[in-house]
């Protein structure tokens, strides 16, 4: 076994993990495959330059293979730092632009224990030992390192330390662990793009250098110790049942709204892993949020999760991700959800919609506190955000308007409401939404005519009313249309239609 012990004397340890902003926070622990390279080949260039370049190669590509990790006790945290932004020198009254310096305070040992698989030759183990104990920092400058090569003699601590381990096939974390992505070398080792600058991977349009790829790793959930409160009497209150989660979506482009039934399939897929049985379940159970009953028969009522997307910009791009449950969540489904946003989330290669996206929990809760307010407040009009397709196919003689309208007042009585008095088909780039269920395998030679709708009601109705086909992944979503504001949809569609 090959070991590297990165020990921090300053305890901590500051790097932003690939593809990630610096004000976001984050911080890459354990550090990348990637990252470690990177920084023993410029330690050679800098440092070491006597070494023999073959032996350097070799060992090089020897620890392009994932590595397994040992991690000490840790917390996360941060310093804000303000500086003086472009007005200060206008005149004007200046202003300051906030920066992030966020870190992992390491506690224990404060080492880091990096492992691959296999033993090194005599002379690669004294090249690879040189570079470790030359290596100043690792990350940010401000992470001193002291790094050395341990031998087969050495232990390594197991019991303050957690592990770090690879996955496989895109398997999930097991209950108690969280996902993380990390930045790997391909195999056999590309040293060209080892060595590109980001600025230089950035002028090409790549989102990652050549020769790299993501790994997924698993780790178990970390709780930093914190004294209980004092106990203080509280007055009994009624829990409040959650029938609503908000997630917001980060990532290099936010999916288009024709993306809204891929997205949705894919989260609710996470979502359900860890309940399914063989995922740490003996057993099947019920559950609103798969919509399925403990024999697995699907649920009926429309109570179980809906998956909604949210355009808050209107610029038809999915900035949320809205799960709404009538029938409400248990705790166990609400670590389910929280359990699929960790890592990147996306379909897989091969199938149309988008990929390696981040999904934060922002909210949860009733509804009625939940929900954007513009879903719930009560209106007679609401207008089609997502295109709605019917279930059924049309009657012979039947025209298109008679087909959206009847079907649509159809699936309102299943919903407890009533039908529409006016109803109006919307053009528009409906029929560019994606229609089928990628993990269901359906086809293109199931798709249906798909229309926006505007429906007018006598009697103001509470939404959100999600329609038609595929209502619980996104499609069909009608949202409440202001008398006094101008029909944004509908100008839309008019626009693509001309």
């Amino acid at each position: 076994m090959i070991t590297l012990a990165l020990h921090f004397p300053w305890k901590r340890y500051h790097a932003t993990p690939w593809g990630h902003f610096v004000n976001e926070g984050a911080v890459e622990l354990p550090p990348s495959p990637w990252r470690i390279l990177r920084a023993l080949y410029s330690t050679w260039k800098e440092r070491c330059p006597d070494l023999d370049a073959d032996q350097v190669h070799q060992v090089l590509g020897r620890l392009s293979s994932p590595p397994t990790y040992r991690i000490p006790p840790h917390h996360l945290s941060h310093s804000r730092h303000y500086f003086p932004d472009s007005t200060h020198r206008s005149g004007s009254s200046a202003g300051t632009d906030l920066a992030l310096d966020a870190f992992a305070v390491l506690g224990g040992d404060a080492t880091i224990y990096v492992q691959w698989p296999g033993d090194l030759a005599t002379d690669q183990a004294k090249t690879l030992a040189q570079l470790a104990e030359s290596l100043p920092y690792l990350g940010r400058a401000d992470s001193i390192v002291e790094a050395r090569l341990l031998s087969s003699a050495d232990d390594t601590p197991t019991d303050t330390h957690t592990p770090a381990v690879q996955l496989h096939d895109d398997d999930l974390a097991p209950s108690g662990w969280t996902n993380l992505e990390l930045l790997a070398p391909t195999i056999p080792l590309d040293l060209d793009g080892l060595t590109m600058r980001p600025t230089d991977v950035r002028a090409r349009s790549l989102l990652y250098p050549p020769g790299s790829r993501l790994l997924s790793y698993a780790t178990p959930l970390t709780h930093p110790h914190t004294p209980p409160p004092a106990h203080r009497p509280r007055a009994k209150r009624k829990t409040e049942k959650i029938t609503a989660v908000r997630l917001t979506i980060n990532g290099l482009a936010l999916p288009p709204l024709t993306q809204t039934l891929p997205l949705a399939d894919t989260l609710r897929s996470r979502c359900i892993k860890p309940l399914t049985p063989g995922n740490g379940r003996q057993a099947p159970r019920h559950s609103n949020l798969a919509g399925k009953a403990a024999d697995g028969t699907p649920l009926t009522g429309h109570h179980h999760a809906h998956f909604l997307p949210w355009d808050t910009n209107h610029d038809r791009r999915i900035d949320e991700i809205i799960i709404w449950t009538p029938g409400g969540l248990d705790t166990e489904e609400l670590d389910a959800i929280h359990q699929a946003t960790t890592g990147t989330i996306g379909v897989p290669e091969g199938v149309p919609g988008p990929r390696r996206l981040h999904l934060r929990v922002t909210a949860y809760g009733a509804a009625t506190d939940v929900l954007p307010a513009e879903w719930t407040k009560p209106a007679t009009r609401y207008t089609s955000l997502t295109p709605f397709v019917p279930v059924r196919h049309a009657k012979k003689r039947q025209t298109l308007t008679e087909f959206f309208t009847a079907e649509a007042a159809r699936e309102l009585a299943h919903r407890q409401h009533p039908a529409p008095a006016q109803s109006k088909l919307l053009q528009g780039d409906w029929p560019l939404y994606a229609q089928h269920r990628w993990t269901k395998r359906e086809t293109r030679n199931d798709n249906r005519p798909s229309r926006g709708l505007h429906l007018t009601f006598d009697e103001p109705l509470s939404g959100p009313i999600a329609l038609g086909r595929h209502s619980h992944f996104g499609l069909g979503l009608l949202l409440p249309t202001p008398t006094s504001e101008p029909q944004a949809h509908q100008r839309h569609a008019e626009h693509t239609e001309a």
